[in-house]
């Protein structure tokens, strides 16, 4: 298939972005989707409609940026290069964008799209600056593409591309679903204490407000049976370092919830290091460094025997910045303390134990495992709320795994699909 070599510039027009003044109210909480690399960050999707900020139509008019159309491609030119996305409808950006509105008479934007995401190695290779290298628009419209110039022939590659990140979505949205499911079936049985049987129990007050008289209450060292801070290893095998083992950082959550393993590195770890802090079936890894205001430490996520199973050899631990957390399984169930943390995140319960130093929140631990409460219901309904949940971990990770072989073919063939080396029909 014959191919042609263009400057970015004549596929389309190279667009930066800008950012509001966040000191004028009346700039933020519009109805026009506005991007970071943050909202990028994790994100797998091939479209993106909006991201966490909406800015005015004033905002826009004094941001900088400008309304993208439909289909732009979305190219993140610092901190980091390269987070790539479509935009799904008219959208904006801040000044860490260089998008290309294209010219789809000669290239057609999905084909872009895969394009640069295959060729990520060379587009980098324009950054500049040492602590955070950023691409400028003028570079960014200097990079020549060697693209195929019959633009029917693009929309087919295309599409044999997209047909398998549509698959993934989809899967995506049955898992984000099934999250929903399993967080919602939590707060009907512990939040608004409809659980089985709950018509034989009255509500009593207790230091954490009414709960249910068949419920205790206990201290989180009460029901911790070990815990310990993680570790990261080195990067190479070494005689002290013989131990291969992926790691779980605060910056792969919550994605390991949903089973995507695909962020946590390979490390090597000193033998001792690794017998005392190997993950097992129902530890609770826990973040406690490293936070921001927007985003406390406190996150945690649950392991279960199918997440270590995805990774090579079952070999993981968590990072310097997080807890392994063993529980006492006989007084309270993993998958119901999980979900009690959670709902401590999320009433921001949790920021009592918050520690801010130079602008980054810490956890205090210590003082977490003498004051912190758990609500403990009857062994017996924690029983009953493991089975209904652990059903939905687990087919949680079959579509994490169906996701996984779908990403594995689709990188397979995207650069030989790319390059021309496999040929498809028009």
């Amino acid at each position: 298939m014959e191919t042609i070599i263009k400057r970015i510039s004549e596929l389309g027009e190279v667009v930066g972005g800008g950012t509001p003044s966040t000191a004028i109210d009346e700039y933020w909480n519009g109805d026009i989707p506005w991007i970071s690399p943050k909202d990028l960050t994790g994100y797998t999707a091939v479209y993106i409609a909006n991201g966490e900020s909406f800015i005015t139509s004033k905002g826009l008019n004094k941001s900088g940026t400008r309304l993208l159309p439909k289909n732009t491609v979305l190219f993140s030119s610092r901190a980091p290069i390269g987070y790539i996305a479509l935009a799904a409808n008219p959208i904006c950006t801040n000044q860490g964008f260089k998008s290309i509105v294209c010219n789809e008479d000669i290239v057609n934007p999905l084909f872009l799209y895969y394009y640069l995401k295959a060729n990520l190695s060379y587009i980098r290779l324009f950054g500049t600056g040492a602590t955070f290298p950023e691409i400028s628009g003028s570079a960014m419209r200097k990079i020549k593409l060697q693209v195929f110039k019959d633009v029917r022939y693009q929309k087919r590659v295309a599409d044999i591309l997209f047909q398998f990140d549509a698959l993934i979505e989809n899967n995506n949205t049955r898992i984000g679903l099934m999250e929903k499911m399993a967080r919602g079936l939590y707060k009907e049985w512990f939040v608004r204490f409809r659980y089985p049987g709950h018509e034989k129990d009255s509500l009593v007050a207790s230091k954490l407000g009414k709960t249910p008289s068949s419920f205790d209450l206990a201290q989180m060292n009460e029901v911790f049976d070990y815990y310990i801070g993680g570790g990261w290893g080195n990067d190479i095998p070494s005689e002290d370092y013989p131990v291969e083992a992926s790691v779980i950082r605060g910056a792969d959550f919550p994605g390991v919830w949903r089973y995507d393993v695909s962020s946590c590195p390979v490390r090597y770890h000193k033998a001792s290091n690794y017998k005392s802090r190997k993950l097992e079936d129902g530890d609770i890894v826990m973040e406690i460094s490293g936070g921001t205001a927007e985003q406390p430490v406190g996150r945690t996520v649950l392991v279960t025997q199918d997440m270590i199973d995805r990774f090579k050899d079952g070999t993981v631990i968590c990072a310097s910045f997080c807890k392994l957390i063993r529980l006492k399984k006989k007084k309270i169930s993993p998958y119901y303390f999980y979900f009690w943390m959670h709902y401590l995140y999320d009433t921001r319960i949790i920021d009592r134990f918050q520690l801010q130093s130079t602008g980054i929140i810490n956890f205090k631990f210590e003082s977490f495992l003498r004051k912190g409460l758990v609500m403990l219901p009857p062994k017996t309904v924690m029983d009953a709320f493991d089975n209904e949940v652990a059903p939905i971990f687990k087919e949680m990770n079959v579509l994490a795994q169906q996701n996984d072989l779908l990403i594995k073919q689709r990188d397979l063939l995207l650069p030989r699909l790319m390059s021309g080396k496999l040929e498809v029909n028009i």
